[in-house]
Order: structure tokens, then C-alpha cells, then sequence
């Protein structure tokens, strides 16, 4: 090969090779490249974003079904010292009954309205329990103990209060609630009212008596019971039976358990077991519930230890990863046999 070959035919080819090497890409060959690139990169962040929807989904449903199986551990221990629980024939009064007999004259009527049922409320579960005194009462009960070994009154400190037991009776009631809060993002919760017969507010000054819970009336005296408090059994006239006294227990100690709880579900399914009764009954609250009890023995009126199925239904619609407008049903079921030992036959 002659030199005047090479460089009249070689060299011009290998400048324009290197010409075109330093042009770089065309713009079709970019915009090719990058339509590929952002497919990539969008699939990419697709994936991420569902990923990371699922897991928050996953983790709403997981914190719904712990909270939920923890309120059914508490109501349970709560229900286990319970001495008297209301089936759904004893929350509502029966105004037949009422003028007939002395059962089941209706627990209801008497609470507060909050508690006992409206366009935002259910009341499901109600029972009596026998729990401690205030540590300031039993500190009272010990100071004041050589006055009931004596024929004296008793000061005017621990009048009234059972400080041989130092056990008093409290009435629970658990209701379904679903009024719209800023605070309570669920569809429904469930919340607690207690009233018993003395708090940590109840002693007075000194020398004065322990107040008790306004509202509260003894549940297992010769006057009255637990299935007709809070009125006089041996008084009854054309309108039924009479409280005995005049209050309202209108001071409600009605704090929020649990959120997340269903409310529009367990209409068609809720059944109870053979000689249980459904509380509350659908024929008096027809309201769609997510909770509700099945109660067996309350005939016995305290006197044998009664038998409680609650069923919870939790709902994780309106956690975060969950829209308000899912459904995602939690269950959730327990036996329940109270221990209460007052008053119960042998």
C-alpha cells in the first residue's frame, strides 16, 4: 500500500469516523432513551408506592386487631367480678312487666341520657360488680377501726361506708357510640360508664360523712335489686313502681375505650347460642351494631354465676392507608363466666 493511497483514501475515513464520535446522540436517539428511562423509573415507583400502601394497609389492619383484642381482654376481666349482668329483656322496661311483676323493670330509664340509647348511642352491656374502696376511704376504715368493735355511732368519717368488707357495689355500662368527633376517626367506639358508690372525691372536710355518687342506690337491699333498680319493690301504684329516691345520676364517668369499631355490620349474623339472650335485643335497637353480648342466667338474680359471649367487630376504615369508605371487619369473640362470689348459692 503506497503512502498516496493511504493518505488520499484511510485518513479522510478515519476524520470522519472521529467527526461523528464527537457529535454524540442525535435528539430522536434521546428522546428515545428517555421515554425508556422514565417507563423504568415510573414502574419503579409504582411498585414502591403500592409496596408501601400494602404495608401501611397491613400495619392499620394489625393495630386494629391488637387494640381490639385488647378491649375484649379488658371488658372480659371486667365482666369476670361481675355479680348481676342486664340481658336484653332487663335494659329496656317492659311496660307490661313493669305493672305486672317485679323483674325487669328496665335499667335504662334510669341512667343518663348519653347512656341509655339515642341516635348516636347503643347501650350493650350492663352489670353490677363488686370492687375496692378508695384508698382514702380504707385509710379512713383503718383509722377509725376500734369504733365498730363499740355500742357508739360510728364517726361521722366512715358512716355509711362498708369498711368491714371494704368492697362496694359499681354499675358498669358499655355502650356503642358513633357521634362524629375531630377526635375519633373510627366508624364507631366503644365507651365505659361506671358508677359507683364512692370516689376519691367523696371525703369531705373532717367530721363530715363520705359523699356518695349522686345517682348511686344499693342494688341488693330488702327494698330493691339488682333487676328492678333502682326502685322500691314493696311500692308500686297505677303508674308502676317508684324510685326510691328522686336523683338522676347525672355526673357520667363515660370515658372512651376503643375506636375502630364497626358499626354497620353483624345485623343479619348476630345470633346467640341456646338459652342465651341477645343484648341489646334487635327488636328494641334495630340500629346495625358492631358489638353486642349474649347473656345467659340473669333470671337467677345474682344468685348463680351467669354466663356472658361477647362479639366485637373492629373496622381499620379511617386509619391512615385506609379510606374512610373501606371496609375491613376485624371479629373477634369471647366466653365469659363471672366469679363474683357475693350472694351466690352453694
Amino acid at each position: 500500500m503506497s503512502r498516496t493511497f493511504f493518505k488520499q483514501s484511510i485518513l479522510p475515513r478515519l476524520a470522519t469516523s472521529k467527526q461523528k464520535r464527537n457529535m454524540g446522540f442525535t435528539l430522536i436517539e434521546l428522546l428515545v432513551a428517555l421515554f425508556i428511562g422514565s417507563v423504568i423509573t415510573g414502574a419503579l415507583l409504582f411498585m414502591v408506592v403500592k409496596l408501601l400502601e400494602t404495608n401501611q394497609r397491613e400495619a392499620a389492619r394489625s393495630d386494629t386487631q391488637r387494640e381490639v383484642q385488647m378491649a375484649v381482654d379488658y371488658i372480659s376481666r371486667d365482666l369476670r367480678e361481675a355479680v348481676y349482668v342486664y340481658d336484653g329483656n332487663c335494659l329496656v322496661a317492659n311496660s307490661a312487666t313493669v305493672n305486672t311483676s317485679q323483674d325487669c323493670t328496665g335499667l335504662l330509664s334510669y341512667l343518663p341520657a348519653p347512656i341509655a340509647g339515642g341516635t348516636s348511642t347503643l347501650p350493650v352491656l350492663a352489670f353490677w360488680k363488686v370492687e375496692d374502696l378508695p384508698q382514702n376511704l380504707k385509710t379512713a376504715c383503718s383509722n377509725n377501726a376500734t369504733a365498730f368493735s363499740s355500742s357508739t355511732a360510728l364517726p361521722a368519717a366512715v358512716a355509711g361506708v362498708p369498711c368491714i368488707s371494704r368492697r362496694m357495689y359499681t354499675l358498669v355500662v358499655y355502650t356503642l357510640d358513633w357521634t362524629a368527633s375531630e377526635n375519633w376517626k373510627g366508624k364507631a367506639r366503644i365507651k365505659r360508664y361506671n358508677l359507683p358508690q364512692f370516689t376519691d372525691s367523696s371525703v369531705g372536710a373532717a367530721g363530715t360523712q363520705p359523699t356518695v355518687t349522686k345517682g348511686w342506690l344499693y342494688p341488693a337491699g330488702e327494698s330493691t335489686g339488682f333487676n328492678y333498680w333502682p326502685l322500691d319493690k314493696n311500692y308500686k301504684d297505677t303508674s308502676g313502681y317508684q324510685r326510691i329516691d328522686g336523683d338522676t345520676a347525672t355526673n357520667a364517668n363515660n370515658q372512651v375505650l376503643l375506636d375502630y369499631i364497626d358499626r354497620n355490620q353483624l345485623t343479619s349474623d348476630a345470633t346467640c347460642p341456646d338459652d342465651y339472650i341477645m343484648t341489646p335485643k334487635l327488636t328494641v335497637f334495630s340500629e346495625r351494631r358492631g358489638f353486642y353480648v349474649c347473656v345467659k342466667g340473669r333470671e337467677s338474680n345474682g344468685t348463680l354465676n351467669q354466663e356472658v359471649v361477647v362479639r366485637l367487630q373492629g373496622n381499620a376504615s379511617g386509619r391512615p392507608g385506609v379510606s374512610s369508605n373501606s371496609n375491613v371487619p376485624l371479629p373477634l369473640e369471647t366466653r365469659v363466666l363471672t366469679r363474683g362470689v357475693l350472694n351466690k348459692n352453694i
